[in-house]
């Protein structure tokens, strides 16, 4: 007995969930369990293991593969995709190769078969927990090296996403070429930073970083903020003005949403960036200008080209270095550090965020993409009274933008023309539900894995809210994509 007690020490501390539904056998798991030091969370059915998840991620799952009403490999599968880290062990009164492999196969890591003598159960759970330990080391020193060799040169752009980080190496290479450079991507993706970490890395980094955001002002004045004015060169000139580009001279002009530059005044500022030199309004005389362009967009500029909204000479000297900034949807594994971190700077260090609630926000589309993610961090306290970040205070934050101003949340799959009262959880899944199945276009197990729940319940909820799977509107998956930025 002592030598089995010193195999398990590993268990202490542990976190896990017992689903079968013999109540005599989970009490029994409970009992062995708890007197190792873990903390047990016994569920006869899977709605009742559900929400047991809401609230706290186990560690380890012991999971009965024949439930009274429900398929248990079926729902490991979704437990696999939904927490690819928890250790798994699946448990039957059958004992045949056929079952292991099929338990195996849904995402177990181990199989036994019932009845389990309790050395066998906890040596297994042992593995798992030392196995568990293994990669939460090796993850954390993935991450600080990462972490590290980020933060000495973009201390401001969080990230441990390989996407990202592939952008971030071309940041690097063309930081110290004097190229005119085209940071691509939708709004919120951090346009902004990018361009000042392209300067900040330059040789230009002791001059000036001149930002003008081309859809910000009204077409007359763009030309004078740009080339500056002399006095009395239009109604309003009382003094002369010395313009954006003379002001970045040495350092970088950033453009942001170059695409709303006015066509009129794009041969103007082709020809500053041909010619280094510019003539304000109302001037006379050429004035020399050694500037870097770095510009941004949202806007799609070989079809603004196309449509003869956008010069095409002028692309090609702004587009010379093309970067396309990933979108928050396609850099998902950056959600938990950079929710983290805005959460710190609010002054929320180690935030305490139930699973429940992480797997809403994984599952939201963030059409603002991070800059939404930081207005969330921002305002989400306000609806937490002091306690953890959980699903009920995502829901009224979502609730709260819907009533006030029309918002589509994740969810929805139409748009809102009008105030709205704030919905009820019901209305709220149906939601999700239906815009997952038009996300995945009716593909029941995509949409099943990507809501983190098991197919077959995904399917017992269609039929029980009657939603015929072949009734959808004609015009549904596109709609779903526009909701999703």
């Amino acid at each position: 007995m002592n030598d089995m007690r010193s195999s398990t020490t590993s268990l202490q501390g542990l976190s896990i969930l017992v689903l079968d539904d013999e109540p005599t056998v989970a009490l029994m798991y409970s009992r062995l369990l708890e007197k190792e030091g873990c903390r047990v969370l016994t569920a006869l059915a899977i709605p009742e293991a559900q929400a047991h998840l809401g609230t706290l991620q186990p560690d380890i799952a012991i999971v009965d593969v024949y439930l009274d009403h429900d398929d248990g490999l079926e729902y490991v599968r979704g437990l696999r995709s939904r927490f690819p880290g928890m250790g798994i062990v699946m448990v039957s009164a059958e004992d045949t190769e056929s079952l292991a492999n099929k338990a195996i196969d849904s995402g177990a890591d181990y199989f036994l078969s019932k009845p389990i003598a309790p050395t066998a159960l906890l040596l297994t759970l042992t593995k798992l927990g030392e196995l568990r330990a293994q990669r939460q080391r090796a993850d954390e020193l993935e991450l600080e090296l990462k972490r590290s060799l980020h933060d000495t040169i973009f201390p401001e752009i969080v990230t441990t996403c390989d996407a990202m980080r592939a952008v971030l190496r071309l940041v690097e290479k063309v930081a110290r070429r004097d190229l005119s450079v085209l940071i691509c991507g939708e709004s919120g993706t951090g346009k902004e930073l990018c361009a000042h970490a392209i300067h900040e890395l330059s040789t230009r980094a002791k001059g000036n970083f001149v930002e003008l955001n081309c859809a910000a002002l009204p077409p007359n004045l763009v030309e004078s903020e740009l080339f500056g004015h002399e006095k009395g060169s239009f109604t309003g000139a009382t003094c002369s003005r010395i313009g954006k580009i003379q002001h970045a001279s040495g350092g970088t002009l950033f453009l942001d949403e170059i695409g709303e530059l006015p066509l009129e005044i794009q041969p103007k500022l082709l020809r500053a960036l041909q010619e280094k030199r510019i003539v304000p309004v109302g001037g006379k005389e050429a004035i020399s200008c050694d500037f870097r362009l770095i510009s941004a967009t949202n806007r799609d500029l070989v079809a603004e080209v196309r449509a003869g909204r956008f010069r095409e000479d002028l692309f090609y000297r702004v587009a010379v270095f093309p970067i396309q900034l990933p979108s928050l949807r396609q850099r998902m594994e950056d959600l938990d550090v950079l929710l983290s971190y805005f959460l710190q700077q609010e002054g929320l260090d180690n935030p305490c965020i139930t699973p429940g609630a992480r797997a809403i926000l994984h599952g939201h589309n963030w059409p603002g993409n991070v800059r939404e993610l930081k207005n969330f961090a921002q305002a989400i306290t306000l609806f937490t009274d002091g306690r953890c970040i959980d699903e009920a205070s995502i829901r009224a934050y979502f609730g709260s933008r819907l009533e006030a101003f029309g918002y589509p949340e994740s969810g929805s799959t139409a748009g809102y023309s009008e105030r709205r009262p704030v919905r009820r959880l019901e209305e709220l899944e149906r939601q999700e539900i239906l815009y997952a199945l038009s996300y995945y276009e009716g593909n029941v197990s995509e949409a099943a894995r990507a809501l983190g729940m098991g197919r077959a319940t995904l399917y017992k909820y269609l039929k029980r809210n009657e939603i015929d799977l072949e009734e959808f509107p004609a015009g549904m998956q596109s709609m779903g994509a526009r909701a999703g930025g």
